[in-house]
């Protein structure tokens, strides 16, 4: 596999702290998000780039079963936390990096999540990142985002911080570019500033 260029886990890692600070507004979206999306009872998530667990708290309401990695350890023990003092038992946290995602290792889920993470590649790398979880979906992907075209300067400088692609990723054409990589946009819908893409893996060629 081609290198992939990934901001080092340290910078995430080190930011843990005030990370919530900055990620709390994101705790409601998600909640509307999830519910907009009408999930059937019963149905297992792959979460990529759980981060600190807010949108993890979001799935494990509606799932049956919740896997959720992030390549920083730090931010796995403060999402770990957020689990066990809401009671949540069907949530499983894996350190890994999610390019090294394999169906014959992690086994297969009707859903797969990624939220705030394809901003932070390259278009090259992010469709290489799709490609990997849409091997492990069955029935959906999806994708939270920075809705296109929603600049802000309160993002950018977190972005500028983090060195992510998140101006190119605004004008970026993402139901376009993944199309290219033989996924099919089913639905997408805004909550604010954010981006909801549901893609079906059908075509992706696993």
């Amino acid at each position: 596999m081609k290198k992939v260029i990934q901001t080092p886990v340290d910078f995430y890692d080190r930011i843990v702290p005030v990370y919530d600070v900055v990620a709390r507004h994101n705790i409601r979206p998600y909640r509307r998000i999830v519910k907009n999306l009408e999930i059937a009872p019963e149905k297992s998530a792959l979460e990529v780039g759980c981060g600190t667990g807010n949108l993890t708290v979001a799935l494990a309401v509606v799932m049956a079963r919740v896997l959720s990695i992030d390549f920083s350890a730090r931010m796995l023990e403060r999402a770990a936390r957020k689990m066990a003092r809401r009671g949540f038992n069907n949530v499983t946290f894996r350190q890994m990096n999610a390019f090294d995602l394999t169906p014959e290792d992690h086994g297969t889920f009707d859903y797969c999540f990624t939220a705030f993470l394809l901003h932070v590649f390259a278009p090259a790398d992010r469709l290489l990142l799709l490609s990997r979880i849409a091997r492990l979906a069955t029935e959906r992907i999806v994708v939270i985002d920075y809705a296109p075209g929603r600049y802000r300067l309160r993002y950018a400088f977190v972005e500028w911080l983090e060195k992510s692609h998140y101006k190119e990723f605004l004008q970026a054409d993402l139901a376009g570019q993944a199309e290219t990589a033989g996924f099919e946009l089913v639905d997408y819908f805004e909550d604010g500033d954010y981006g909801c893409w549901e893609f079906s893996p059908a075509a992706s060629g696993k």
